[in-house]
């Protein structure tokens, strides 16, 4: 629900994403996004992002001791009224990299430490909330990590993409492939295969390719025991069935062109 307010458990780290997801109101005038400094009222804001439906801007900037800054920042509002709301503050290089509805739309300087950070809101104009989330740290590329995503576990991975191709690997514990996901920009696929006795069995290709260079994408696959369930962007894409036993598998690795915003381990209950 908005006005929305909650009180985040660690102070935020490099490489952390900031996310929210809502549906704008059919006629928005304002929707304001916050960083606090202590659950007062007038606390120290970090960082306030407003977006102005009746200016048709986005402004930064923040509150200190009271007094806004007078170095407000202001780039066009990518948001579209009666439409997804999705946004995303990431947190790098002494800077905030937003992102609206998955692409890059401004980097604005911290203009002070996130150190007390305690607090983020989200009001105005929405007519809903669905998802707050917060995450992530600097990944190295390629990433490979323990991950055993056995039946009824799933793998969430953010990632933008920057190049011809990404690879999303599942491997078993002997290192062959269960599964991997080859997101080919290229050849306009999304290539699915999986080995068994060290062999490369038949590519799936099917479903277009359903994400776009240059935009953050959430990709999801699902371990359920027949097959995986493997999602875009909270989108159904294609089911893989399994080559080999669901039960055992051990590690993943992402390779190839993006960056890793996100990769977690989590229980099957919902996209």
């Amino acid at each position: 629900m908005v006005p929305f307010k909650t009180r985040i458990s660690q102070p935020f780290q490099e490489g952390q994403t900031i996310h929210a997801v809502g549906m704008v109101k059919p006629e928005p005038k304002r929707v304001d996004f916050n960083f606090h400094k202590g659950g007062d009222r007038n606390a120290d804001l970090p960082l306030h992002l407003s977006i102005r439906f009746d200016e048709g801007k986005m402004v930064y900037n923040t509150y200190i001791g009271g007094n806004w800054s007078d170095s407000e920042q202001r780039i066009k509002n990518p948001f579209k009224a009666n439409a997804e709301f999705d946004l995303r503050v990431r947190i790098i290089n002494n800077k905030y990299q937003v992102f609206a509805n998955r692409a890059e739309v401004g980097t604005f300087d911290q203009r002070m430490p996130l150190d007390g950070v305690d607090h983020v809101s989200i009001s105005g104009d929405l007519s809903s909330l669905r998802l707050f989330h917060y995450g992530g740290r600097i990944f190295t590329v390629p990433y490979t990590a323990l991950a055993k995503v056995v039946p009824g576990k799933r793998l969430d991975v953010s990632v933008l993409p920057t190049g011809k191709r990404f690879n999303i690997n599942l491997y078993r514990a002997n290192r062959q492939y269960a599964l991997q996901v080859s997101v080919r920009f290229n050849e306009g696929a999304v290539v699915r295969n999986a080995m068994q006795n060290n062999v490369w069995g038949r590519e799936e290709r099917e479903g277009g390719l359903p994400i776009s260079k240059g935009e953050i994408a959430d990709v999801t696959i699902i371990n359920e025991r027949f097959s995986f369930q493997i999602f875009f962007n909270g989108n159904r894409f294609a089911t893989f069935a399994h080559r080999g036993s669901p039960d055992d598998i051990e590690t993943v690795e992402i390779d190839g062109d993006c960056e890793i915003y996100s990769v977690t381990v989590n229980n099957a209950v919902g996209v």
